[in-house]
């Protein structure tokens, strides 16, 4: 009971994962990791810590938080692991997105009405500058929406029943997919950077009063394309497609 009390986070592995000889393993994709310890608490060691990040990592892992823990005790210490939703990505172009939007939305969903219902009330009060702040986060949030969408759309252009995992785990949304041949490796690598650039697009149709929100989002779609040149992340995936050999 005081185990229960104090709070902690359970990991679980997602659908279609098997567990052998102490790892969890998903033969579509190949991964294999050790098997985490099923509970995480603020006070175990710092090997089942890192075992429990690569297990969500890798999208093999859901978590949940578990035991019961005050609001005080919520304010002031940090829970173990931070809730994270993955699952296998269903086959089809429009089943993939919209599970992966539904996943996301979970998460990013009441952030987001939190800012759009701020940006209208201090719009409609005349603090203009509140306003402004409010809906330049709701540009950063519906960025990285597009951002993920545009990887799984594409991916599911090219292959519309390929095995791939969607995590969301607090401000990090990740695919884990399949390789494909490089053209299509860099289409898809590439597509979530670029998706952002909606944007922009659209709110030029209205710059004339709404200048600053169209500035706003074109930095915002700009820093997404950015991310291709760094080592991790879309970046890392740019240099391993443009590493590939010409496809057989």
């Amino acid at each position: 009971m005081d185990d229960e009390a104090a709070g902690g986070t359970e990991l679980y592995p997602v659908e279609g994962v098997v567990q052998q000889d102490g790892k969890w393993a998903y033969t579509p994709l190949g991964i294999s990791i050790l098997a985490p310890r099923p509970i995480i608490r603020p006070g175990d060691s710092p090997e089942g810590f890192v075992r429990a990040r690569e297990a969500l990592d890798s999208g093999l892992a859901s978590a949940r938080h578990v035991g019961h823990r005050s609001f005080l005790n919520k304010l002031l210490c940090a829970a173990p692991l931070p809730a994270t939703a993955s699952a296998a990505l269903l086959p089809g172009g429009v089943r993939a997105q919209a599970q992966s939007l539904t996943m996301m939305l979970r998460k990013l969903g009441w952030p987001l009405a939190l800012v759009t219902g701020a940006w209208w009330g201090t719009e409609s009060t005349g603090l203009l500058i509140l306003g402004l702040l409010s809906a330049m986060v709701f540009l950063v949030l519906v960025s990285l929406i597009l951002h993920e969408l545009g990887h799984v759309a594409t991916f599911r252009i090219f292959a519309p029943s390929a095995p791939a995992l969607f995590s969301v785990r607090a401000g990090r949304l990740r695919l884990v997919r399949c390789c494909l041949p490089k053209h299509q490796d860099l289409a898809v690598t590439i597509a979530g950077p670029a998706a952002p650039l909606i944007l922009p697009v659209v709110l030029w149709l209205f710059y004339a009063s709404l200048p600053v929100l169209f500035w706003t989002s074109a930095v915002v779609a700009g820093s997404h394309l950015a991310l291709l040149l760094r080592g991790d992340g879309d970046g890392r995936m740019l240099r391993l497609a443009l590493r590939q050999g010409p496809a057989k």
